[in-house]
């Protein structure tokens, strides 16, 4: 494995500093989980690692209408918080599932977003939730849509200098429900394919859906198609039939050590189906 200089700046201002002088020859890194993994494989050789831990401004968790996650906040932080429990379900569910205890300890939902793999589980429920990431740099601060952010496998919209600062989810209007399910060849392991459904239930009837995949697209994936066609709809076992069948041609997936292409097409549509079912379970509750 290569030699490379560690940072460990204090605030934003000196990491950006750091990268500017590097640069753009070293990589940010928070939990380090899949980063140090990579350079083992020699996938990568960075110049430096300009860690991110000791940065307070991207921590913690805060609610005030919506929901402003810290990008540096814990996988097993947020586990741990009742707000994410009862008013984020799908996010709750996707971070209690993600890798073991002992990575949840160290990843972060920042660095999750920002490796860009098409896998990742906190992506789909953050995706049907319409979460916004803020991004910063020596330029200043621009905020876009996570769908938005998503550019390719490993690909994102950021620049190299810029750090994700900020996750923010908007206040979820009364009687909405969400879910996320995934399957993998074991419970701990990569998804094989995922899933996540938010729906806003008013007189019986959808007034507003919104559908997200993952590990079946070169990106995670909205469905806003299929979303159209659950909204103004009542959900009944026809309906969501049709909706399995509408994913299975929506997406658009790869064989790979863990699935085959035609095995991840199948079960996305599943999934999807079982999670629309979930979260109106839980907006009718």
């Amino acid at each position: 494995m290569k030699k490379f200089d560690y940072y460990q700046p204090q605030n934003l201002k000196e990491a950006y500093k750091l990268m500017e002088k590097l640069k753009g020859e070293a990589l940010y890194v928070a939990g380090g989980t899949d980063v140090i993994v990579r350079i083992k494989q020699k996938m990568i050789q960075p110049e430096a690692l300009i860690s991110l831990r000791g940065v307070e401004e991207l921590q913690g968790l805060k609610e005030n209408g919506g929901l402003a996650l810290g990008a540096g906040t814990l996988f097993r932080e947020m586990e741990r918080n009742e707000s994410l429990l009862k008013r984020y379900t799908a996010l709750h569910q996707a971070v209690s599932v993600l890798a073991n205890p002992q990575i949840r300890n160290v990843a972060t939902v920042g660095g999750n977003l920002c490796n860009a793999a098409p896998s990742a589980d906190s992506a789909p429920p953050l995706l049907v939730m319409e979460a916004q990431v803020q991004l910063e740099g020596p330029g200043g601060t621009r905020t876009m849509a996570l769908e938005d952010f998503f550019t390719g496998p490993g690909e994102t919209s950021k620049e190299r200098e810029e750090i994700m600062t900020r996750i923010v989810i908007p206040e979820l209007p009364a009687k909405t429900g969400t879910a996320f399910l995934k399957i993998g060849r074991v419970s701990q392991d990569i998804a094989i394919a995922n899933a996540a459904a938010l729906v806003t239930m008013e007189n019986g009837v959808c007034k507003h859906c919104r559908l997200a995949v993952g590990a079946v697209a070169p990106v995670p994936l909205r469905l806003k198609s299929i979303e159209e066609k659950v909204e103004g709809e009542k959900i009944d076992e026809g309906l969501l039939e049709e909706v399995r069948k509408m994913v299975c041609e929506a997406v658009n997936p790869i064989s790979d050590v863990r699935s085959t292409a035609e095995y991840r097409r199948e079960v996305s549509g599943v999934l999807v189906k079982r999670a629309i079912r979930d979260a109106l379970t839980m907006a009718q509750a």
